[in-house]
């Protein structure tokens, strides 16, 4: 991944999470290159450890409680290295309305009832926040993932380590 050295003092870890898992989307500034020793340290023995896939590619799956903010926290590891955060608990939409426009918005990756999901990308943040479209007008729009990764330069870079489009995952 990053050539960015690895963020190794637990507090650390848990102040620079924080903002994502308090839902405060415009103090959140990036994952910190963390390694899973370091995130087990700051977080506890995670409540579920599974494989899982995120995007094209297999990935330890951790999920950890934490108490303060209420929430919880998912993580996707490869090669013991941590590469996206997720919110057990996504923020009210609200909580975005002040961070501009996205760099891009992605078809979507997950299915909802009633509602299109784009995929709404924050490159200088590391935000990728799902957002649910009813197709009901009048309904209202709803953040129904909230993820962190570490900051990129081009959407582009959000691939397929990361991203898989529901059209794509459908075919295969």
């Amino acid at each position: 991944m990053s050539s960015k050295p690895y963020l190794d003092d637990p507090v650390a870890a848990q102040t620079a999470l924080r903002p994502l898992l308090a839902g405060d989307l415009l103090a959140w500034r990036g994952l910190p290159r963390l390694s899973a020793d370091t995130l087990h340290a700051a977080f506890g023995k995670p409540k579920q450890a599974e494989e899982s896939t995120l995007g094209w590619y297999p990935a330890q799956r951790y999920t950890y409680p934490v108490e303060r903010p209420q929430s919880g926290l998912i993580a996707y590891l490869r090669d013991d290295e941590v590469i996206l955060v997720e919110t057990l608990t996504p923020p009210p939409l609200s909580a975005m309305s002040r961070l501009g426009e996205p760099s891009a918005i992605k078809p979507h990756e997950i299915l909802r009832e009633g509602s299109y999901v784009h995929e709404y990308l924050y490159c200088e943040r590391g935000l990728v926040l799902s957002i649910a479209e009813p197709f009901e007008k009048g309904q209202a729009w709803q953040i129904v993932r909230c993820r962190g990764i570490q900051p990129i330069d081009d959407p582009r870079q959000f691939g397929p380590e990361f991203y898989l489009p529901f059209e794509d995952r459908s075919a295969l």
